[in-house]
């Protein structure tokens, strides 16, 4: 039998307790007691189980009852907290689980089969946003809402949220048939809501007419979009005919059938971008900001900063070279990032459609940003192993297109505030550009494969584009200004 004992004796440890009374043989627990952080629980007993304590005395407690398991069964434990449990329970040698955050918790499903081993995003994330649910779901209600991009991180996770709302009918719309067919599996397991799945390329005009037609959607949310730096600056056209052209065609569509509410999600490398994939990521917000002011949906673009565990990015990377035995690789010592979990990201979004009144770019305050060496040396400690001996980590340089630091407003101190703290509107540098012309003229250039074109064309469409160059101590090499042709 394990000895185990449970941090936090609210409504969640109360409900694990009594799956796991059920199932105390079956599991081999001997369930010790609990610890809270209110120190009006302390001493008081659940179903016969004490609770002990505050959970900083839990090196205490661990010694005193030979403690084998700790299981984190509450959503109020901010990650620092979680990370100094973490650090002092895996000392201990003892084995530690979480249950999922709140956003990602499955009320009717067992408690004991949530269960899960402690990911890096637990104990790098923020600490949980608060958005107003009711209103979310007020808006969501029997809608008929449609999420391209759906079979992504951010698509997908937008679609496990929104299905707690409600919705009449939700229609999950990606070109990626295998992760969509999953995607919709997972929905019909655990949801009553009405799915539809449409394989469909944003690119196609015609298809996106015609699902429009049928389905009449009230809300969209566009998350499709190419997204990996370096390789949309070796595929300038592939970035500019899915994120500009993709999205112009999304918003032509949403248009026509008068959608009410078409929420962009977009990314901080759209602010005063130095890579192809960020300039055309701004170029998508300038037709929304365009079609804002002609149409009668109300067109709105969400910013955030990279997503932690999100498809390609570098906490899968890390974790595949530490399962396959190999050292780790960052391009800098002291380059940043700003993070934020899946789920931060998905509900940021979902507020941000609720508050938008059309025209707004929408940020989120993203708090420090994260050094990327930090989190190597996180992952590593994850997996236990020890750097220096076990695995390196190898400075490899900063690739084209990539920054030393990332911005995420414009100016932090002209942003308007709104109802949700950490949900700001930036006050954007109106951009003088004929964007129709503009358009016509890059959509000629596509089937040239002249990336100096194409780039160039970018670079008048988006003024604040500008290619910098850094050497391998992360300082700048080159600086390409706007050549006039």
């Amino acid at each position: 039998m394990k000895n185990l004992l449970i941090i936090g004796a609210g409504g969640a440890g109360k409900h694990l307790l009594s799956e796991l009374l059920k199932k105390d043989k079956k599991l081999g627990y001997n369930i010790i007691g609990f610890l809270d952080a209110d120190s009006k629980k302390h001493g008081m007993s659940i179903s016969g189980y004490k609770v002990l304590g505050h959970h900083d005395n839990i090196m205490f407690y661990i010694k005193k009852y030979n403690i084998d398991e700790v299981i984190i069964a509450t959503t109020a434990i901010n990650h620092k907290d979680l990370d100094r449990l973490y650090r002092q329970v895996n000392k201990a040698e003892a084995n530690f689980r979480v249950l999922p955050p709140i956003e990602e918790l499955l009320l009717n499903e067992p408690f004991t089969k949530q269960l899960r081993e402690i990911k890096v995003d637990d104990l790098l994330g923020r600490d949980t946003i608060n958005i107003n649910s009711q209103s979310v779901k007020e808006y969501l209600k029997n809608r008929i809402v449609l999420v391209t991009g759906a079979a992504g991180s951010i698509g997908s996770e937008l679609c496990r949220q929104i299905v707690r709302y409600e919705p009449s009918k939700l229609i999950l719309l990606d070109i990626n048939e295998n992760d969509l067919y999953f995607l919709d599996l997972y929905i019909q397991r655990h949801f009553k809501v009405k799915t539809s799945v449409e394989i469909c390329n944003i690119r196609e005009l015609y298809k996106l007419d015609y699902l429009f037609n049928k389905y009449q959607p009230d809300i969209v949310f566009h998350a499709a979009a190419h997204k990996h730096v370096p390789l949309m600056e070796k595929n300038i056209e592939e970035a500019v005919k899915n994120n500009v052209f993709g999205t112009e065609n999304i918003v032509i569509s949403a248009d026509k059938y008068n959608v009410a509410k078409f929420v962009l999600v977009s990314t901080d490398k759209a602010v005063n971008p130095t890579n192809v994939m960020g300039a055309t990521k701004r170029l998508a917000e300038l037709i929304i900001e365009k079609y804002s002011k002609l149409s009668s949906t109300k067109f709105t673009a969400v910013r955030f900063g990279n997503v932690l565990g999100s498809n390609g990015s570098v906490v899968p990377l890390f974790k595949s070279l530490l399962q396959e035995g190999k050292d780790l690789t960052v391009t800098h010592e002291e380059v940043s990032r700003y993070f934020m979990t899946i789920p931060e990201a998905a509900q940021l979004v979902l507020e941000a459609g609720y508050i938008a009144n059309g025209g707004e770019v929408f940020v989120l305050d993203m708090g420090k940003p994260v050094r990327i060496m930090d989190l190597a040396k996180k992952m590593i400690e994850l997996s236990g192993l020890e750097l220096g001996k076990d695995v390196n980590i190898n400075i490899t340089g900063l690739r084209p297109g990539e920054k030393l630091y990332e911005e995420l407003l414009y100016d932090a101190k002209s942003c308007q505030k709104t109802q949700n703290e950490r949900i700001y509107i930036a006050k954007l540098k109106k951009e003088a550009v004929n964007i129709d012309q503009g358009l016509k003229e890059l959509k000629k250039l596509l089937d040239t494969f002249d990336s100096k074109k194409m780039k160039l064309k970018l670079k008048e469409l988006v003024p604040t584009y500008q290619e910098v160059d850094y050497n391998i101590n992360g300082e700048i090499a080159n600086e390409y200004t706007v050549i006039s042709s």
